[in-house]
């Protein structure tokens, strides 16, 4: 087996199962996992441009479970194996057994995984990255004297992760590239921005062509005269992705099970219940190929091979989005609970938590009544189509939701209009939005360039995207 983890994970991934054994002398079930960064951040603004690695920082989670709860200790001391058996015996002797609850371990399995691309970034000089940063700032602020600033950037990062608890041993290499450019124009003592990206795990992510750039230097132009939406509930069309972010904070973060187990998710009372109508189907799936949340296994071992369901058909799903714990705690309460790939921590000395991965709508088949986005506009007499997602707020227990828009575009008669709107909040009761879909795309695009916080902390790489999605919010 051909492993491309640099060689010192070689020799700790070899050296795993000699901890999880340690540990395992004492206590019912032991994990290990096993982090490291590599990768460049390419950036140019008027007043800068630079070029800085992005730290390494190793680290090792050790975790025991001792029938009720993890115990865990972590360290950057990755390199020295006596330390780390030391550590590991010192863990588990403090730890006395409470039951004989064991958490779900999975069948044996060896196996690697690297993301896939077209255009290796690893092999991509980083001169060839400040000449592409330099194009984009150079051809928005040469566009027109009314862009005043371009903020370019190119991030380029390798994920390396090991786990072992002692009847699996995975190892990965993710890959994710992103190049991001946010425009800024000035004109009668209005400011406004507009940004493009492109994302992706290999070099040909890093690339946006010039067309394309023109395109939102206009756009970017003409959000200088664009008008303040009047406050009021319309008929809108939800682009992926603003339609991926309604999806993340609708049903994302209330049907992560620690949410819930805390008593801050309503979603837990509505289990079995209508929710949405009946062509609305929300999933996270890790596994979805090369999206910014795309893993090939949780930070708990579990394989991101099969999608969590949500929402099948507007019906909340017993499913839920589980870490390892929160599995082992409530499966006997939900007999249809399953484990899934939803465990994810921000670094190895942080907790690991029911985290999502790339959550979407499903998109609607044309058998079931799916159309174009130029079908959903043509089917719409008056409404506002709404881009490209600022922020979004969930809570998950009052079930209200915001979300802010850069963009919104009239819509009369079916047809598009010059008519702009510059910076849409959305918001509304989360049921009622979900009941008020009426048309989905067969279109489908996963776009996101973020992170998600566990509130206010515990920062992970997700993507959110999806189909158009035409239903009813409250704009202002």
């Amino acid at each position: 087996m051909s492993i491309g983890l640099p060689s010192e994970l070689k020799e700790l991934r070899a050296f795993l199962p000699e901890i999880i054994d340690t540990a395992k002398e004492r206590v019912p079930y032991a994990a290990a996992l096993v982090t490291q960064a590599d990768g460049v951040v390419v950036k140019k603004t008027k007043s800068d441009e630079r070029v800085n690695p992005i730290p390494p920082r190793p680290g090792i989670k050790i975790s025991a479970w001792d029938g009720a709860t993890f115990h865990s200790v972590a360290t950057s001391n990755i390199r020295d194996r006596d330390f780390l058996i030391r550590l590991t015996k010192e863990l588990v002797d403090s730890i006395t057994i409470k039951s004989n609850k064991v958490p779900e371990i999975g069948p044996t399995l060896d196996q690697h995984f690297e993301s896939s691309f077209l255009k290796d970034p690893t092999k991509v000089a980083a001169s060839t990255r400040q000449e592409t940063v330099s194009h984009l700032f150079d051809y928005c602020t040469k566009f027109d004297k009314r862009i005043v600033q371009a903020d370019t950037s190119i991030e380029f990062n390798q994920e390396y992760r090991l786990f072992c608890n002692g009847r699996r041993l995975l190892s990965s290499v993710v890959t994710r590239a992103t190049l991001f450019t946010v425009i800024f124009a000035v004109s009668d003592n209005r400011q406004v921005l507009n940004y493009i990206f492109s994302t992706g795990s290999g070099h040909e992510a890093e690339h946006i062509t010039d067309d394309d750039l023109s395109e939102v230097c206009h756009q970017t132009l003409a959000c200088l005269s664009a008008d303040r939406i009047e406050p009021g509930e319309y008929r809108v069309i939800l682009t992926p992705s603003i339609a991926g972010t309604l999806a993340h904070e609708s049903f994302g973060h209330g049907c992560e099970l620690d949410t819930a187990m805390r008593g801050a998710a309503r979603a837990s009372m509505y289990v079995g219940k209508r929710i949405g109508s009946d062509i609305v189907n929300i999933v996270d799936f890790g596994g979805y190929p090369n999206a910014r949340g795309s893993i090939f296994f949780s930070d708990d071992g579990v394989l991101a091979t099969e999608p969590a369901i949500l929402v099948k058909k507007g019906i909340l799903q017993p499913t839920m989005m589980t870490d390892l714990y929160s599995h082992t705690m409530m499966r006997d309460r939900l007999p249809d609970l399953k484990l899934s790939a939803n465990g994810r921590l921000e670094s190895w000395d942080h907790p690991i938590y029911a985290r999502m991965t790339n959550t979407y709508f499903e998109p609607l088949s044309r058998e079931r009544g799916g159309m174009t986005k130029q079908e959903l506009i043509v089917d719409t007499d008056n409404g506002i189509l709404i881009d490209k997602t600022l922020s979004g707020m969930e809570d998950p227990l009052g079930w209200g939701i915001q979300i802010q828009a850069l963009l919104g575009q009239e819509i009369k008669n079916g047809k598009l209009t010059d008519r702009l709107f510059y910076q849409v909040g959305l918001t509304g009761y989360v049921p009622d939005v979900l009941m008020s879909i009426d048309g989905i795309s067969t279109d489908f695009l996963m776009e996101s360039v973020g992170t998600c916080g566990k509130g206010h902390k515990e920062y992970i790489p997700v993507a959110d995207g999806g189909p158009y999605i035409r239903c009813r919010m409250k704009l202002g």
